[in-house]
């Protein structure tokens, strides 16, 4: 039953809940972030007014006193991956002191059959005694979550069957889409493993793409070109990856689509890689009014840049298949739908750097 005095109680306590969950949210971030865990966000509040209102006059929720509502304060935690929600859940029973009567892990479908979707919920007490709830859920769970509130449902509420298999056909892909997550990180992290392992064999070659490319400009032999190049330019290194996916896609167009490829080209053009460097800034100076002042760093991988002009350049080929070739992967990365532009600015720059 409503109790005035205890909305009147709340009120008065606004500005101490509010300091509470200012602290606990800070807390979560820093203890997620200390154990090095991955989220794509924390978010609090403390309940509205409104909200408590509306829980106090139920009929089935009666409290002795105020304290004694669990969500006066909560959380949430959204993460990435489904694997995360666990080891969230040893962070929070470190380090908080958790009523586990209340707490609970939701599973997709409950005992009822309703539709619903997972989540890990838990409600943990402050030194002063004040609960306050945790919800943990990635971010599929909390996009369903979100929906289904908007749409006006619970779990345990009788709808329609037919809306109901719709409900759990849907909770159903999310839950799989979760477990794809997983399984694509972790066919990631293998891959890498055996792409660095592969370029330590100089007989093995792999498919050019994002993940090899990223294993590719950790080679020393990748590395002493970006340091002579920055060398050059008077600029640090960087540790940041230059343009990966333009990367990928300019050394594919060079014909460069393997890591050995771009190894083998790296060892027949490395040494002379630094006569390209200052032309093609004069060029690009004239062209676009790129001015090299504005080139704060070198990044990781800009060496590979050069290679794949130099793989077109250095070639044997009539200078007209070269502008070509190069036209052509401009029109691709840089000026897509206008050939013409393509065609200009290959023509210039082979024309810039025919005696290099």
């Amino acid at each position: 039953m409503l109790n005035e005095a205890f909305l009147t109680e709340f009120k008065r306590c606004l500005p101490e809940l509010e300091t509470r969950r200012a602290h606990l949210e800070a807390t979560l971030i820093q203890l997620l972030k200390s154990e090095g865990i991955e989220f794509q966000f924390v978010s609090s509040r403390v309940k509205s007014l409104e909200s408590l209102r509306r829980k106090l006059s139920r009929p089935d929720k009666t409290y002795s006193e105020l304290w004694h509502v669990t969500d006066l304060i909560g959380l949430r935690i959204a993460t990435y991956f489904e694997d995360s929600t666990e080891r969230i859940a040893r962070v929070i029973e470190r380090a908080f002191t958790v009523d586990l009567a209340h707490s609970a892990r939701r599973d997709h479908f409950n005992e009822q059959g309703g539709f619903g979707y997972r989540s890990v919920h838990y409600v943990c007490r402050t030194d002063a005694d004040v609960s306050f709830e945790i919800q943990v859920r990635t971010s599929l769970q909390h996009a369903w979550a979100e929906v289904e509130h908007d749409l006006g449902y619970k779990p345990t509420e009788a709808v329609p069957e037919s809306i109901r298999r719709r409900f759990s056909r849907i909770a159903s892909l999310l839950e799989i889409a979760d477990d794809e997550f997983v399984a694509i990180r972790q066919a990631l992290a293998q891959y890498r493993t055996s792409a660095s392992a592969a370029l330590a064999d100089p007989q093995a070659s792999l498919p050019l793409d994002v993940v090899t490319l990223r294993e590719l400009v950790n080679d020393p032999r990748v590395s002493a070109v970006d340091a002579e190049i920055a060398a050059l330019l008077k600029k640090p290194t960087d540790s940041a990856l230059f343009r990966e996916g333009y990367l990928v896609r300019l050394l594919c167009g060079a014909g460069l689509d393997t890591t050995r490829g771009v190894l083998e080209a790296l060892s027949t053009h490395g040494a002379s890689l630094g006569a390209l460097v200052r032309p093609y800034f004069d060029f690009a100076q004239a062209m676009w009014a790129m001015n090299l002042q504005n080139l704060e760093t070198v990044p990781r991988g800009y060496a590979l840049f050069f290679l794949a002009h130099a793989a077109v350049l250095r070639s044997q080929e009539l200078e007209l298949a070269k502008v070509s070739r190069l036209a052509k992967i401009y029109t691709a990365l840089d000026y897509p739908g206008d050939e013409a532009k393509a065609q200009s600015v290959a023509s210039g720059l082979v024309a810039a750097l025919r005696k290099r």
